[in-house]
């Protein structure tokens, strides 16, 4: 993991250590042993925030005339509300994605149930908005990769009430191996699926070679965060607001000296 333009605040507490710490070994890639979905069915559902009082609803389906739609509303199979959203695909060598879906609902109340379905048929989701005001919970993990270590900190965040996840960079380790992403987005839903995840870019998403020079097609199809809603020209830095508090989450991956469009974002927003 390279470094990252990631801000912190951290209270320390001094402690003398007793034992030396033994790293232990690491674990093997995990297996995926899901039941295949409908070609139409959504997969790989994660959801975001996208401005005020919105949230976007990310997906893939299999199947090419599948609709960005997402229905839903406050109570189990009854949904009030509906929106379109947009769809994308991409190609990687020999690699060609699904359809991906991004549709933002809202405006949404504040920490509230929302029951959802996505493509007009499939199964139901179930998400909850943050707060309007503190406090509110986040929970911070980045560096998942797709290892028994990933599936023992999904557990862990799991059985935390939290109401946002910051994933700051290194999400799948796909590094080039593209059906990666979608083992990756698979094993997240059952959290992101139901919690904003707000995730920036680290060195495992640049797959830059041969003719993809810009490095992050496949994270920028994937992952769309709430770059327009903020003002700022690229996925790879954007901010967002949570019960009043401003987060900034900036990209050391694009230009950020003082002449790059970063910079005099981040100096105007």
């Amino acid at each position: 993991m390279e470094p990252k333009l990631v801000l912190l605040v951290f209270t320390l507490i001094s402690a003398t250590a007793t034992c030396e710490y033994i790293r232990p070994p690491p674990r093997k890639t995990l297996h995926f042993p899901w039941d295949s979905k409908s070609s139409s069915h959504p997969q790989q559902v994660h959801i975001s925030l996208a401005g005020d009082k919105n949230m976007r609803v990310s997906w893939v389906s299999n199947e090419k005339s599948s609709l960005s739609m997402v229905e839903y509303g406050t109570s189990p199979g009854r949904y009030s509300n509906r929106s379109q959203g947009e769809s994308t695909s991409y190609s990687y060598l020999f690699y060609s994605s699904g359809k991906i879906h991004h549709t933002v609902i809202g405006p949404l109340e504040d920490n509230t149930v929302y029951y959802y379905r996505c493509g007009g048929e499939g199964p139901e989701y179930k998400l909850k908005t943050p707060p309007a005001e503190f406090p509110v919970m986040f929970a911070v993990a980045g560096d998942l990769g797709q290892t028994g270590w990933t599936k023992t900190t999904l557990d862990h965040i799991d059985r935390c009430k939290y109401d946002v996840h910051l994933l700051p960079g290194d999400l799948s380790y796909a590094d080039y191996v593209q059906h990666r992403w979608d083992t990756f987005a698979e094993l997240v839903e059952p959290l992101a699926s139901t919690r904003p995840w707000m995730v920036t870019q680290g060195n495992h998403e640049k797959e830059s070679i041969l003719f993809f020079k810009d490095g992050f097609q496949s994270y920028n199809s994937r992952w769309k965060m709430p770059f327009e809603e903020s003002g700022s020209s690229s996925n790879l830095y954007y901010s967002f607001e949570v019960a009043g508090a401003h987060i900034i989450m900036l990209g050391s991956y694009t230009d950020y000296d003082e002449h790059s469009d970063q910079y005099n974002w981040l100096k105007v927003g």
